[in-house]
């Protein structure tokens, strides 16, 4: 078939606009690339495809866009438009989702679990596919604590959050139907910028503590949260799109799931430490358990000032591993490896003081 198609949901979010980079770098075939896209953001995915028909010569006039919505039948596609490009898609990258942890159930639903199973329904739509690309996440594994492996799902566990528990739930609708749509499913950690240049579009995460501390005098002292023994594992989006990108074309993945976590994470005290030592501040002097956190935040004017959503200190407390044996196998002989926070530290810190609007617009 020639320019077999790829569509894509999620795009042009943060993480779809930089795997685009690494497939078109990497593909060896040429292909058309289909972004579903609702209406509110056309604009924006037309810009961002422009941006990339200016980096590469295989883009140009290979890409559409179909204003869509995954919570509809069909991905809420014309049906008219849908019809002739049917047969020519092969592969679909699914990254659209809802990440705020503070979301309602109702809407993470619909977004996480009804439009990933509209997703499942299309594909098995199309006469020609081979290949569903599913972007899950290390939290599905809720509230469990120890080690999580890749072919572990189910294990009974409870959630902190909406968003962890529906994207399980989508998870379990995708691994059900293994047997019909094949499907290799990636769980990345907590996202961030890159680790070469610090770049990012989210002003989450690390992020709004890198911006709360720049806010405060320098010589305050700062504290732990919770647990002083757990991890917090993150991973910067360059390693992860370039991975995405590497194991989506290899034969031997369909049907095996994906950690890409870092496979040494640190103590979130030891992040906070480091922070604060990067920063030139006071050093931290002791520990607070984050029920004291979690129960200031619950005042919304104390959690606008810090600008840290009460969900998010939950993760300062749990002590949680994530085997990323399949990943490693995966990677072996390929160069791409998930970098030590600690090597990049400084350049998320840098890009953080040098961008502050990132930030403002979360708030």
């Amino acid at each position: 078939m020639k320019n077999p198609g790829v569509m894509v949901t999620g795009f042009p979010g943060f993480i779809a606009g930089r795997l685009m980079k690494d497939l078109l770098t990497s593909q060896e075939v040429s292909h058309h690339y289909y972004f579903v896209v609702l209406t509110p953001f056309v604009q924006k995915a037309r810009e961002q495809c422009e941006g990339l028909e200016s980096q590469f010569e295989n883009f140009k006039g290979c890409w559409t866009i179909l204003e869509g919505d995954i919570r509809r039948r069909d991905l809420g596609i014309d049906a008219d438009i849908l019809k002739p490009i049917r047969k020519k898609i092969v592969r679909l990258w699914h990254l659209a989702a809802v990440y705020d942890l503070s979301v309602p159930l109702s809407f993470a639903y619909g977004v996480n679990v009804d439009g990933t199973q509209h997703v499942l329904d299309f594909c098995e739509t199309l006469p020609n596919f081979e290949r569903l690309l599913y972007i899950s996440t290390c939290y599905i594994a809720g509230e469990r604590h120890g080690m999580c492996y890749e072919n572990e799902l189910d294990c009974s566990q409870e959630f902190k959050n909406h968003y962890e528990s529906t994207k399980f739930w989508a998870e379990k609708l995708v691994q059900h139907r293994w047997d019909k749509i094949p499907t290799v499913i990636f769980r990345p950690a907590i996202v961030v910028g890159d680790s070469q240049t610090g770049e990012t579009i989210k002003g989450d995460g690390p992020y709004v503590i890198f911006q709360l501390l720049m806010r405060l005098p320098k010589w305050l002292p700062m504290v732990n949260v919770g647990a002083s023994k757990a991890t917090v594992n993150v991973v910067p989006v360059d390693f992860l799109t370039k991975a995405m990108a590497t194991i989506s074309t290899k034969e031997d993945v369909v049907g095996k799931v994906f950690q890409l976590a870092d496979p040494n994470p640190l103590q979130a005290s030891d992040i906070i430490g480091l922070v604060v030592e990067t920063m030139g501040r006071a050093p931290v002097i002791g520990t607070v358990p984050s029920s004291w956190m979690e129960n200031l935040l619950k005042l919304k004017p104390i959690e606008r000032l810090v600008g840290i959503q009460r969900q998010a200190i939950t993760y300062f407390n749990h002590s949680i591993s994530y085997d990323v044996q399949n990943t490693m196998k995966a990677l072996d002989g390929t160069g791409v490896r998930c970098p030590p926070l600690v090597s990049y530290l400084p350049t998320l810190i840098e890009y953080s003081r040098q961008n502050p609007h990132i930030f403002m617009k979360v708030q």
